[in-house]
């Protein structure tokens, strides 16, 4: 997979959130995207990701151009987001809301796809209890085997290791490292914890006042 964001501007008013940023996403790379907060890493990400459409830019994917990317469009080409926050319904239950946005299951199957993914991932997670009981690890972790059960190529994770222990980081990262060396796909880490990046990452790009300053 090869992602190309070409000159990428986002303006929120008079604020410049991202001042044509150009970056080459490699294959087979962990790509660390660095910055302090208000650096605009969050808002280039969301553009990729299609939460946030761009003002100027395009983005291309195995080289074909798209002027801006819906959540849905970018599924499609398999690019997903881990938000902070993750995204979910906390009232439902694990395998209520692993199926949205999948394809159409009973709950025996919701079940069966959700525990084959969740030990394949070393997780522990319970499917018939409402999010709302999870830890912020695990809601995390519940995201994650969603967008893998979607067949993801591009996974961009944004500030992941928050609320989490240092046990839950590691297998996180494990995670993702094997994610990374499968054939052609490609990890984005968004933080502002040059160790962690230093850690985990093949390389690192540096974001300042909505501009690419380093990489």
């Amino acid at each position: 997979m090869d992602v190309f964001l070409s000159h990428i501007t986002k303006r929120y008013g008079r604020i410049l959130a991202n001042d044509g940023v150009t970056v080459a996403l490699k294959p087979g790379r962990i790509h660390g995207l660095l910055g302090e907060n208000g650096a605009g890493k969050s808002t280039l990400m969301r553009v990729l990701a299609g939460h946030v459409m761009c003002d100027e830019g395009c983005i291309e994917v195995d080289g074909a151009r798209h002027a801006g990317l819906t959540p849905t469009g970018a599924m499609d080409l398999g690019i997903g987001m881990l938000s902070q926050d993750p995204l979910d319904f906390p009232p439902l239950t694990a395998w209520e809301n692993f199926t949205l946005g999948g394809p159409p299951r009973t709950r025996r199957q919701a079940r069966d796809r959700l525990a084959e993914l969740s030990e394949s991932l070393g997780f522990s997670l319970r499917p018939d209890d409402p999010v709302e009981r999870f830890t912020v690890a695990e809601r995390q972790q519940l995201e994650l085997t969603r967008l893998m059960d979607a067949d993801v190529r591009l996974l961009i994770l944004d500030e992941p290791t928050t609320g989490i222990s240092p046990e839950q980081k590691d297998i996180l990262f494990g995670i993702l490292r094997n994610f990374a060396a499968q054939r052609g796909r490609i990890v984005i880490l968004v933080t502002h914890k040059l160790a962690e990046a230093e850690e985990l990452c093949h390389e690192v790009l540096i974001m300042r006042r909505g501009r690419l300053v380093g990489g």
